[in-house]
């Protein structure tokens, strides 16, 4: 250890060190004291997490029960986006594809989100569970009201387009969440 070359790899390996240590406390993730932005449940971003969501369908206005429960997961993120999957048994296998939304903070432990999800192809009614879908789009607007930091719920409305656009059906949903833990 005593050779020129041997302190040299010595030193110049110390000062590797010294330099990727220095690298990873700069590009570390910073620790804040305070409560990370998805826990202030009165700054708007209590939303921002994971939800296993049960939705049940009505007739708007009327308040007729359509169709059983199913259950939804929604994945809510910071920069006001979402993305979602449902189990809704009306819908024919690979059917429909995800949901890609939007999210906003409307006050008061409210938020409003719309989001959009394609339908690949039709299916013809059927009498026991499937009242019929076009290729096309279904898009979801719904208000959510926190019920506290992990729980909440919605009222929902939902259109469906076909491939050209055209709205062809119309309904309604309210759904409680739970938050994904």
């Amino acid at each position: 250890m005593n050779s020129p070359h041997c302190k040299r790899i010595s030193i110049i390996a110390a000062g590797t060190l010294v330099v990727l240590g220095t690298i990873a406390l700069a590009t570390a993730p910073r620790r804040a004291h305070a409560q990370p932005a998805h826990r202030d449940f009165d700054g708007g971003s209590a939303i921002v997490g994971t939800w296993r969501v049960q939705v049940q369908s009505y007739v708007c206005g009327t308040s007729t029960l359509v169709g059983l429960p199913f259950n939804s997961l929604l994945t809510f993120n910071l920069g006001d986006t979402f993305t979602g999957a449902t189990t809704n048994p009306a819908f024919a296998p690979g059917q429909r594809g995800t949901d890609q939304g939007i999210w906003s903070y409307a006050g008061d432990h409210t938020y409003n989100a719309k989001d959009e999800a394609f339908l690949f192809f039709t299916t013809p009614p059927s009498p026991t569970a499937n009242p019929g879908f076009q290729a096309g789009s279904q898009i979801l607007t719904q208000t959510i009201t926190m019920k506290g930091y992990d729980e909440f719920t919605s009222e929902a409305t939902t259109e469906f387009f076909d491939t050209t656009g055209k709205s062809y059906r119309q309904g309604c949903a309210t759904a409680t969440a739970q938050r994904f833990q």
